[in-house]
């Protein structure tokens, strides 16, 4: 996907320091550059696109012929997962030039040539098309549109918190009119600060710097972050990860955000040890500063015990510092992260429990064992950071696991997770695919005719061979079934599968080098006739099986 490879640029790219430009203000000749040589195109009001997000086609193709295409493979999909207990619900993301259109520029010829219009009828026939195939899908660009520019990063292709959370709204709503139960286990959303989204989400800033010489100030958004709503809930911003035993606090700000069921007084107890010379720190609550410590040297240790008028629902925290590694001190220059104080206890305990925000519980992991009954599967708008997961927790009331990695484009993230023992030992009762509907390759039908073998798990073996480079098998002349090949070599980028019987059609299935079974690559071989022999192709030794049902 050209995406990916600009990505890829972005990272390689320079990060030398420079006055900072804010986004609107860019001049208009480095907007041409960006054109020119990046394929992005400079907006209006400090808004930049990508020019998938412009191109007119999705995996490579027109849309007419794109939804001809997917539509019947997600189809088949949809009752392949269907036999093994499985319900399929798609949630494909419209791109931001289908949501905002009115920030495109009219002069650039990109822009220009984009069809807004066009664009909105062909991802809402494409919804009314999975729809009427049976397939439970979300419309997600209506809610995205009602939202308006919060729900969207100005500089870079993603949705920000608040439209994922339009979104997961949308993908419950439609699960309950399919009739999908959800669950009984209540979780909530904490905003928990304020995060910048980093460059390697925002290659478009990349760009600017390497093309342009040009800093522009990454976007910020809120940190939202959900827990399971059992006792106390809290959940901290701008803190580190915890050790089990410490935590740190990173500077200027960390706070702690919380969630009472019901109003009462909540005692917070800290013990911390300060890092910085003449250190200060202010804890502010409501509003209201609740203490302040003032002049503390490198190894001083304080203990600390607040009491805070809870109300009912949600409310927060602030530590405040004075200093932090990379302010005025340095005091450990080679590490980045912006350490303040460094916490042994944080513990807050009010009428609905204890949270403990240094112990590893913490994080809200091990809450529950097992594999979830609802996994998501998606792509960088599914990442922790901008909690697509956390809120469809809420709004289920169920347990997600969320499988999605970046760079995974339409689907990688969903061919790795359907040959994982996580799907093959344990497959979920509900399958969220959240879907880009940006350029991509031409590969929908070989990859579609991957989920389906992939989906459908093994069969018996009718025909095996080894080689190098090429590898062939002659089968019985009959309908159906699956290739399978395994390449020694982790390198390998694709596999082109030729398929021959009353016609010879050949296949080119790719894998992203992000994929954890990357090794392995699936074609399902129904709908092709009765086939009598398979050939497969790739850089070193190949391992080729053809399975029939």
């Amino acid at each position: 996907m050209r995406t990916a490879r600009l990505l890829i640029t972005a990272l390689l790219a320079s990060t030398a320091a420079a006055a900072t430009t804010p986004a609107a203000q860019v001049p208009a000749s480095c907007g041409q550059t960006l054109d020119q040589k990046a394929w992005m195109f400079q907006g209006q009001d400090g808004w930049y696109f990508y020019g998938d997000e412009l191109s007119g086609r999705w995996t490579a193709r027109p849309w007419a012929a794109a939804r001809a295409t997917f539509v019947p493979g997600a189809q088949q999909l949809a009752a392949a997962l269907k036999a093994r207990g499985v319900q399929l619900v798609l949630a494909p993301v419209p791109p931001r030039s289908f949501v905002a259109p009115q920030h495109l520029n009219a002069a650039g010829g990109a822009q220009q040539a984009f069809d807004p219009v066009a664009a909105r009828a062909f991802y809402q026939g494409l919804v009314a098309d999975l729809r009427a195939a049976g397939v439970p899908t979300a419309d997600l660009l209506t809610p995205a549109q009602a939202l308006g520019d919060a729900g969207l990063f100005r500089q870079d292709i993603h949705w920000t918190p608040e439209g994922a959370q339009a979104a997961a709204k949308a993908v419950a709503a439609t699960m309950t009119a399919a009739g999908i139960p959800g669950g009984a286990s209540p979780f909530v959303s904490l905003r928990a600060g304020t995060l910048t989204r980093e460059v390697q989400a925002q290659p478009v800033l990349a760009q600017m710097q390497a093309l342009c010489g040009l800093t522009v100030a990454p976007e910020t958004f809120g940190d939202y972050q959900t827990r399971a709503a059992q006792g106390l809930v809290a959940a901290p911003g701008n803190f580190g990860a915890s050790e089990g035993k410490v935590r740190w606090a990173f500077g200027p700000v960390a706070r702690v955000a919380f969630y009472a069921r019901q109003a009462g007084e909540v005692t917070v107890n800290a013990t911390f040890q300060n890092p910085v010379k003449d250190q200060s720190v202010t804890v502010v609550y409501a509003g209201q500063t609740l203490d302040t410590i003032s002049g503390l040297q490198p190894g001083q240790e304080v203990t600390r015990s607040w009491k805070v008028p809870a109300q009912a629902g949600s409310q927060g925290l602030e530590f405040q510092f004075g200093d932090y590694n990379g302010g005025r001190a340095s005091f450990a220059p080679k590490d980045s992260r912006p350490m303040a104080v460094i916490f042994k206890t944080l513990t807050l305990t009010g009428p609905d429990g204890t949270a403990d925000l240094v112990s590893e519980g913490a994080r809200g992991t091990g809450l529950l064992g097992g594999a979830a009954d609802t996994v998501l599967v998606g792509a960088s708008s599914s990442l922790p950071n901008l909690n697509f997961a956390g809120f469809l927790q809420q709004e289920l009331s169920t347990r997600v696991d969320n499988v999605s990695f970046g760079g995974a484009g339409v689907y990688s993230s969903l061919k790795d997770y359907l040959l994982d023992d996580a799907y093959v030992s344990s497959a979920p009762k509900v399958l969220i695919w959240q879907m880009p509907l940006l350029g991509g390759d031409d590969t929908a039908e070989a990859d579609l005719r991957f989920l389906l073998a992939a989906a459908r798990g093994p069969a018996p073996v009718v025909a095996r061979a080894q080689g190098t480079g090429s590898v062939s098998v002659t089968v019985p002349g009959a309908p159906g079934g699956a290739a399978r090949v395994r390449v020694a070599d982790a390198s390998v980028k694709a596999v082109t599968f030729t398929v021959s019987g009353t016609t010879k059609r050949t296949f080119t299935v790719s894998n992203s080098d992000r994929m954890t079974h990357r090794q392995d690559y699936l074609l399902d071989l129904s709908g092709l006739g009765p086939v009598t022999a398979v050939t497969a192709e790739a850089a070193g030794g190949l391992s080729l099986s053809v399975e029939r049902p």
